[in-house]
């Protein structure tokens, strides 16, 4: 009851950090609805299936992280099938075949994959999926299709699909609700490339766990089966979705939150102290003991805590739509994202908006818990003191430990590769800021002492640098923050951008490339398209792959440096791996499941190729073992430059694909990676000034407050108010300059790592490369002048409300 009286009588005090924390779980609560409703789930595709089953793992793929499975042959595959349809409990099972293809309607693309996928599949695919037929029905014949709804076709409607190796002209027979484009059985047969599922729908009322079970016994011990009991499991093993770059963004949001909610929060109730210790001392003489005073005061931050977490809450649920279309739009999330999980991540959010109160207040209220009954003699402002000697070592000491760990991560830097350089860079210069901070009582009053000229106004700013450098040093804290965020985040930008474009050119043989519409690929027809207009051999990448002892070998099948006939080209690392010499004989297994011997030469590949392929294939075997597949890429040298892009463009419509200039896609390509670096960095340092704006005017409003006896008696020795207005505009202006040029070189260090850890990622044939570090100081300026124009702005706000009242009434004010 009385922590609740204290924050009615003191509600203007606490509404900053009351806003703060608003905001806060606002933006936390949003961020995990949005990452929460990303997470894996079963695809729509497989929404009615009871159990699935897939082969073994055979390794991962070239990412380092995607499993790669093994392959059932077509024939081997429908003999499971006919198994386990044939078992107890189990209605129907599917081996499902799936493979590219393209819906065109003349020469312009109809719909898309939604989640990554390839997008057909067989007839007998449906009962698998929790799709609905909306019109029509099934495919009967070989020139039929069943259509999404979202593709805009209705049932009689003439497209053309593209396979990877054919045109089939078709009529709508069906309409779903669905994602998948649905053909014949027997034409999904001849297209896909071996089967890597086999699904099955139980009978009515039949267990889903004793179904999976007897399916495990029908198929190999390797093999893994996943039933409608396990969702996770089922979620994880078939999403396709790619949210991760959404996810990685919403984090560093989600994260930011806390740890400046944490930041005000503990400014505003730290204040608040400094401002009560004389009515915190009459507590004590009346009774209180200190572990009631603690208990008030934790019981305060729960209360605004709670009130913020509530309205929080309730601004992030409807917060998440707006920010989950956003990201949509932006390419950060899938297209099929929508919300999915309301009620775990906003309880989460609004837990942590209470701990976060709580944490912020916990300082605080130990040092409430230390103030005297004798205090309450005291005036009711309390005035600036001076640190003592040990908080001074023990200040020195915690910025020692954390500045030797910003030197540490710094040096790690310099050795990770570019990633984790990237991740160490920011961790460097937060560890050089936390000791930045945690040292402004030492070495702001130092700093401010340097301030030059005998007028009242600089002697008065020394003077009050020293007896209130933790008052000045909460009010530099978001200026040296968004400083170090500032010139880390931008010079990160700066840097592997400039890096890429000076040594990541000319590794695409050919003046001109062949894509694809929709960036899926291109069809084998394309690619004869290209080769007519072409200087000798098309350079065209078939991702495809084999397994060599049951381990997945990541290949490529090529025209343009493709081994000869009969034969397949390892790389020495391959090579090396698996034992091989060149000349040998190798058994594979190829991508459709059948198996076969081959002779293998070893020798380097080129550079587009040797970052992930590890054998290549003539193109016409690769193709020969994967029909199911688009063709990755495709570049050429063009027999008459002149006339080639209206020319191949126009021949290449129908087939969804266009002809682009080879430096113009490379441009492209890093123009988009680094518009999606900015993307990160702009939504970072918005939010970081959102908070500083929040942040100072608490800071300065509380401040003020504290000090409008100080301000008064200025005022009675013949100040005028524009002077007092100007002092304290003049302290805020000094103490964010010092915060904003101690966080810039304090973001050096960690920069001038990054550009010695990225010397060795690009060309390995080429050796080490010059890294320059590039800062956009322009950038930096703006939300440098920003962040200068906000704690002006604030803190002139804080004086005009402080200077509000007479002199004479502040002074005979007692408390």
């Amino acid at each position: 009851m009385i922590a609740f009286a204290m924050v009615r009588h003191r509600l203007r005090a606490v509404v900053g950090g009351f806003i703060a924390l608003t905001l806060g779980v606002a933006l936390l609560a949003a961020s995990a609805v949005v990452i929460a409703s990303s997470l894996p789930a079963v695809p729509q595709r497989y929404g009615g299936a009871d159990v699935m089953a897939v082969p073994e793992a055979a390794g991962t793929r070239s990412d380092g992280a995607t499993v790669a499975r093994a392959v059932w042959s077509g024939a081997e595959a429908d003999a499971l099938a006919g198994e386990i349809a044939a078992a107890d409990g189990v209605e129907a099972a599917v081996a499902e075949r799936r493979f590219d293809a393209r819906v065109m309607d003349g020469e312009r693309i109809v719909g898309g994959p939604a989640d990554g996928a390839p997008v057909a599949a067989g007839w007998s695919s449906f009962p698998l999926g929790a799709a609905r037929m909306l019109d029509g029905g099934a495919p009967s014949e070989r020139d039929q299709v069943v259509l999404p709804a979202s593709y805009g076709r209705s049932v009689g409607d003439r497209v053309t699909v593209l396979t990877a190796g054919a045109a089939w002209p078709m009529t709508v027979s069906g309409v779903t609700d669905g994602e998948d484009v649905l053909v014949a059985d027997a034409l999904a047969a001849e297209s896909a490339t071996g089967v890597s599922l086999i699904g099955a729908v139980a009978e009515p009322g039949a267990d889903a766990a004793a179904v999976g079970g007897r399916v495990r016994d029908v198929l190999d011990p390797g093999a893994e089966v996943f039933t409608a009991a396990d969702q996770a499991a089922m979620a994880a093993e078939f999403d396709a979705t790619d949210d991760w770059v959404g996810q990685q963004l919403l984090v560093l949001v989600g994260a930011l939150a806390v740890f400046v909610s944490v930041f005000v929060v503990g400014t505003t109730f730290t204040f608040q102290v400094a401002v009560r210790r004389r009515e915190i001392a009459l507590l004590r003489a009346v009774g209180a003991t200190p572990g009631q005073v603690r208990r008030m005061l934790l019981g305060e931050a729960a209360l605004v805590g709670a009130a913020a977490s509530a309205a929080g809450s309730v601004l992030g649920v409807a917060g998440a739509f707006l920010l989950g279309d956003w990201m949509v739009g932006r390419e950060l999330l899938s297209g099929t994202w929508e919300v999915r999980s309301v009620a775990v991540p906003v309880a989460a959010a609004v837990l942590t908006g209470m701990a976060t109160a709580l944490a912020g207040v916990l300082g605080a209220s130990r040092r409430a818990a230390g103030v005297a009954p004798l205090e309450a003699l005291r005036p009711g402002e309390t005035r600036s003191e001076p640190l003592p000697r040990w908080r001074l070592w023990a200040a020195a000491a915690a910025a020692a430990t954390a500045a030797a760990t910003g030197a540490a991560t710094a040096a790690a830097t310099a050795r990770a590769d570019a990633e984790d350089a990237m991740g160490l860079a920011l961790g460097a210069s937060l560890a050089l800021l936390v000791a930045a901070a945690v040292a402004a009582p030492v070495h702001l009053p130092r700093i401010l002492g340097l301030l030059p000229g005998r007028s009242p106004m600089a002697e008065l700013l020394r003077a009050e640098a020293r007896a209130g450098a933790r008052r000045l040093g909460a009010v530099m804290m978001p200026s040296l923050l968004i400083s170090a965020l500032a010139v880390t985040v931008l010079g990160l930008t700066g840097t592997v951008g400039a890096a890429i474009d000076e040594h990541s050119r000319g590794e695409i043989p050919g003046a001109a490339m062949v894509m694809s519409g929709d960036e899926e690929g291109l069809t084998d027809r394309a690619l004869d398209l290209a080769g007519e207009h072409a200087e000798g051999e098309v350079f065209s990448q078939l991702s495809t792959g084999v397994y060599a002892g049951g381990r997945w070998v990541e290949s490529v099948g090529l025209h343009r440096y493709a081994p000869e006939e009969g034969t397949v080209q390892a790389s020495p690392e391959t090579a090396e791996r698996f034992g091989w010499r060149d000349g040998d004989t190798v058994e594979l297994t190829w991508a459709d499941g059948t198996e076969g011997t081959v002779p293998v030469t070893v020798a380097p590949f080129p550079p587009a190729l040797e970052l992930w392929a590890e054998l290549a294939l003539p193109y016409d075997l690769a193709r020969e073992h994967d029909p199911g597949a688009f063709t990755a890429a495709a570049s050429l040298d063009p027999a008459e430059p002149d006339g080639l892009p209206g020319t191949l463009s126009g021949a290449l419509a129908g087939q969804g694909a266009y002809v682009q200039d080879t430096a113009r896609v490379i441009d492209d390509g890093i123009a988009g990676e680094l518009r999606l670096m900015r993307l990160f960095t702009w939504v970072i340092l918005a939010l970081s000034l959102g908070y500083a704006a929040v942040s100072l005017g608490n800071t300065l409003s509380l401040a003020a407050s504290a000090r409008r006896r100080d301000l008064a008696l200025l005022r009675v020795a013949g100040a005028h108010r524009w002077q007092a207005a100007a002092l304290l505009t003049a302290e805020s202006g000094l103490a964010s300059a010092v915060g904003l040029s101690v966080g810039a070189l304090l973001s050096l260090p960690g920069l001038f790592a990054l550009g010695i850890g990225l010397r060795d990622e690009f060309d390995p044939r080429k050796g080490p490369v010059e890294v320059s570090v590039h800062l956009p100081w322009a950038e930096f300026g703006a939300v440098a002048a920003a962040c200068l124009a906000v704690g002006l702005l604030a803190a002139l706000v804080s004086a005009s409300r402080a200077l509000r009242r007479t002199p004479s009434s502040v002074v005979a004010e007692r408390g």
